[in-house]
């Protein structure tokens, strides 16, 4: 692997980690924060193997303690508690968008990672907090919908603009 190569996958790390401090409490328990916004772009950018090495390197910052999830959470017990199905969701989601982007198709990769993170985000908040998984999509779905359409044009935008200027090879 190029240095170069490991040179973006942690800038787009440490931007993730960065972003996650882009962070509002909810009345509902799941928080809005700007770390998608950083996946996303990622994502869009970067081939599948560098996205989805960039997530697992902030995944793996947090496991180990740094305080770099919502909220300046970290820890393993973070994955297992009602937000840690976002959380996880993020790798598969990244390696589907970065995949369809890679394809020119990054408006489906979009949508599409959006999915994954909802759903299993969902799935696992209703687990854990021993609600239905309809009621876990009214809480962590529908007030994230406008933000995440935000976000996304937004990555679109920025990922069009960091293309142009740098390749990412």
């Amino acid at each position: 692997m190029s240095i170069r190569k490991i040179a973006n996958i942690a800038m787009f790390a440490t931007l993730i980690c960065a972003f996650t401090f882009i962070y509002v409490p909810t009345p509902w328990g799941v928080p809005i924060t700007g770390q998608t916004l950083a996946i996303l772009v990622a994502g869009l950018v970067l081939k599948p193997k560098d996205a989805a090495l960039a997530v697992s390197l902030y995944l793996t910052l947090g496991i180990i303690g740094l305080p770099v999830f919502s909220g300046g959470q970290s820890g393993i017990g973070v994955l297992f508690g009602p937000t840690g199905g976002y959380l996880s969701s993020f790798l598969l989601g990244v390696l589907i968008l970065s995949w369809l982007s890679a394809k020119q198709k990054p408006l489906l990769g979009i949508i599409l990672f959006t999915i994954v993170v909802y759903l299993i985000g969902s799935f696992q908040l209703a687990i854990v907090t021993n609600i239905t998984f309809l009621q876990a999509l009214k809480v962590g779905m529908l007030p994230f919908v406008l933000g995440d359409i935000i976000k996304a044009s937004l990555a679109f935008v920025v990922a069009k603009r960091v293309s142009a200027v740098n390749t990412f090879a």
